[in-house]
């Protein structure tokens, strides 16, 4: 697993909550989710002016959550430090080493705002805590993968 300064099927992003039990997410890029992101910049365009509009709000499953772990790719902790979201090489088996959050999160959702930056989130199936992304600009992601 390595930083990759080209785009990836993989986007790692940091990851925030209440309780402080996620700590990166990982988001799925690949050309099927580009192409549904481009749709969903289009939808938002006719609101770009619009200063009372919030967001369009997706479901979308193409992200995880995940804590860092002192066992496992340690480095990811680091690379956190000084930057929010970067793609990275890896493939399914490396993905399925790292520490998942360890309960079950329901109603996974993209908010593409007007401006064309989104965010996911989702929510603790039993106690409603919510897990979000930082904004990123989509804009940039479907142009560069």
């Amino acid at each position: 697993m390595k930083i990759s300064k080209i785009p990836t099927d993989y986007l790692f992003i940091k990851s925030i909550d209440s309780s402080e039990f996620s700590d990166f997410a990982i988001i799925r890029t690949t050309e099927q989710w580009r192409e549904l992101c481009k749709e969903r910049i289009k939808a938002v365009k006719p609101f770009e002016n619009d200063d009372f509009f919030k967001w369009l709000n997706y479901k979308d499953e193409a992200i995880d959550f995940f804590r860092f772990s002192n066992e496992c790719f340690t480095e990811i902790e680091d690379w956190f430090q000084s930057i929010e979201m970067f793609f990275v090489e890896t493939d399914e088996e490396e993905i399925s080493q790292l520490k998942p959050l360890g309960f079950v999160l329901n109603s996974y959702q993209m908010q593409v705002f007007n401006d064309g930056n989104a965010i996911y989130n989702a929510f603790e199936k039993h106690l409603g805590s919510e897990y979000w992304t930082v904004q990123f600009s989509l804009n940039e992601l479907v142009q560069t993968t």
